[in-house]
């Protein structure tokens, strides 16, 4: 960090951390990494971040400084969505929700030839929800298509991570943190349970909202790292690598109805979603000047095929229509994430040498759902983003300041592959497609400590 008290070896050469607002479902539209550090660097932070961040991206980094330190921080997340219908004469739907935070807390602690750290945080966010119709099924029109895509959708995953690094002479530290989460997904969206004969699919008077959360206590993860410092050089390189386990998660089902439309019966209702993680795989290069600092990192997660298609397994759940009743063993998910991948780039300069420094960021993002499962609750369509940021070092504290924002390329699908789901399976149909468009706004700040 600028001008905080480094080790006497070539680590030192990288002087400034970054943090760790990362993707773990989906980079651009979900954050992860609870330490705000590096949201005024665009997340380009493998090589930089020495903090609480480092146990979520490369540990091996937390060998860079011998003193004890704490971080606390909180950053906020604004991600909007919005959808627009091909009919000409209906509204644009937009997401409804504001922000949400992040909160971080970290520690390290230099023993022996060992850092040890340990934080908890809130390592991955994103909520959407979208116009929930307040009219007469009969006067929907082409509005509220988007139903059956997603009225509303949210994961949340608080970590808590423990971690060592070591330096294995002049040249070369290693690292590795294991951690434990606490994974939630909320989703809500209608089902068409009509009659082909009767209504055409789609028609509202035959919807049924169906509201589904879960949640999985312990999901394990770990990741391990490496910084090589060439000696003689002010270029540090860096590779990690993380792993995270199957969420399995279990909790509640909770139906709604339009008047006179199909009834939906809960009795003891359970819902349950196994939610493949996928492995992470993360480089970067950093130069550092007397007074500038420059980073570029690659990003890139690699999800399973099975995570493409996720489907909640129901138990307690059934509905009524005129004298038929159907059972609703399944709901089929909209979450959806695919292998994707980032490239970042950021740059530090000292506008006050040793008390104030700039910082600045670059990042492209490649879309992490694949165009036919796109959903106005889980999607993320990747983009550009951009950041800035202050630094300011007083003593034996360091405050950082830093702000993003992220822009998506509209997209419009040719065809979904989601479904009307309708639990008779006397007419179905595709779900109607429009046009997907996003921002995403972060904001941070972060207080470091040494500790006497």
């Amino acid at each position: 960090m600028p001008g905080s008290r480094t080790v006497p070896v070539l680590f030192a050469a990288a002087a400034i951390g970054g943090g760790a607002a990362r993707g773990a479902w989906a980079d651009g539209m979900v954050v992860v990494g609870g330490s705000p550090h590096g949201i005024g660097r665009a997340s380009a932070d493998e090589v930089g971040d020495d903090g609480g961040g480092a146990l979520l991206v490369d540990p091996a980094a937390l060998a860079r400084r011998d003193v004890a330190r704490a971080q606390i921080g909180i950053g906020s997340l604004d991600d909007d969505i919005t959808w627009r219908p091909d009919a000409a004469t209906a509204p644009l739907a937009k997401g409804q929700l504001g922000s949400v935070t992040l909160p971080t807390i970290a520690v390290q602690v230099p023993v022996g030839d060992w850092i040890l750290g340990a934080a908890a945080m809130t390592a991955a966010v994103s909520d959407r929800s979208l116009t929930r119709p307040q009219i007469p099924p009969a006067s929907f029109g082409s509005q509220f298509q988007f139903r059956y895509a997603g009225l509303g959708g949210g994961v949340r995953r608080d970590t808590v991570t423990v971690g060592a690094a070591r330096r294995l002479g002049d040249e070369i530290a290693v690292g590795i943190a294991v951690g434990a989460s606490r994974v939630r997904v909320e989703e809500t969206r209608d089902v068409w349970a009509g009659f082909a004969g009767i209504h055409p699919p789609g028609d509202p008077r035959d919807d049924l909202t169906i509201a589904l959360s879960g949640a999985d206590s312990f999901v394990p993860s770990a990741v391990g790292g490496m910084i090589l410092a060439p000696e003689d050089t002010s270029l540090e390189l860096a590779i990690s690598v993380g792993w995270s386990g199957r969420a399995h998660l279990t909790g509640d089902v909770a139906t709604s109805e339009v008047a006179g439309g199909p009834q939906g019966m809960v009795t003891a209702p359970t819902a349950r979603l196994d939610l493949a993680q996928p492995w992470t795989i993360r480089t970067g290069a950093r130069y550092a000047g007397e007074r500038w600092i420059a980073e570029v990192d690659g990003d890139l997660w690699v999800f399973p095929s099975l995570a493409y298609d996720n489907t909640w397994t129901v138990t307690g759940l059934a509905v009524t229509s005129g004298a038929r009743t159907s059972p609703i063993p399944q709901v089929a998910s909209r979450l959806a994430p695919r292998t994707h991948g980032a490239v970042r780039g950021a740059l530090d300069l000292a506008v006050i040498p040793g008390f104030l420094w700039l910082t600045g960021g670059y990042a492209y993002t490649t879309r992490g759902t694949s165009e036919a499962r796109l959903s106005p609750t889980f999607s993320d369509l990747g983009g550009h983003t951009a950041a800035l940021g202050l630094e300011a070092n007083a003593g034996n504290f360091t405050i950082t300041l830093g702000a993003s924002h992220t822009w998506s390329t509209a997209l419009h699908p040719t065809a979904s592959a989601y479904n009307l789901d309708n639990p008779f399976h006397a007419g179905d149909g595709s779900v109607p497609v429009g046009t997907y468009d996003g921002t995403l706004s972060q904001v941070g700040i972060l207080l470091d400590a040494e500790l006497k």
